[in-house]
């Protein structure tokens, strides 16, 4: 499984390209906050949206501290798409200091 930091992750969001990122915390944990541009669907909802991704992309998942993220990260790669999981989730990223927006 590829795992990337939250710097790096903060990295990729700064340059000029899109980035595809995937929140699957819960609604009232995302309700804290969540990373500018990130899309949200929470972990159970995934097998329902997995028309959604596309093969040709890959997508940057994230939760609170990197467990559940995992999990997923595993699902999608069981079918066919490309993921990569943001080790240490939204706790790193507040610890980093870096921005959040409210939904």
């Amino acid at each position: 499984m590829e795992s990337i930091t939250v710097d790096e992750l903060k990295e990729k969001v700064l340059d000029a390209n899109p980035v595809n990122i995937v929140d699957v915390r819960t609604d009232a944990e995302t309700a804290m906050g969540i990373i500018p541009g990130a899309e949200t669907i929470p972990m159970n909802q995934i097998p329902e949206n997995l028309s959604h991704f596309n093969e040709d992309e890959t997508y940057y998942i994230i939760c609170k501290v990197g467990g559940r993220s995992a999990q997923v990260v595993q699902y999608l790669e069981q079918n066919d798409v490309r993921a990569v999981n943001v080790e240490g989730g939204m706790d790193a990223w507040g610890d980093e200091g870096l921005d959040v927006k409210s939904v």
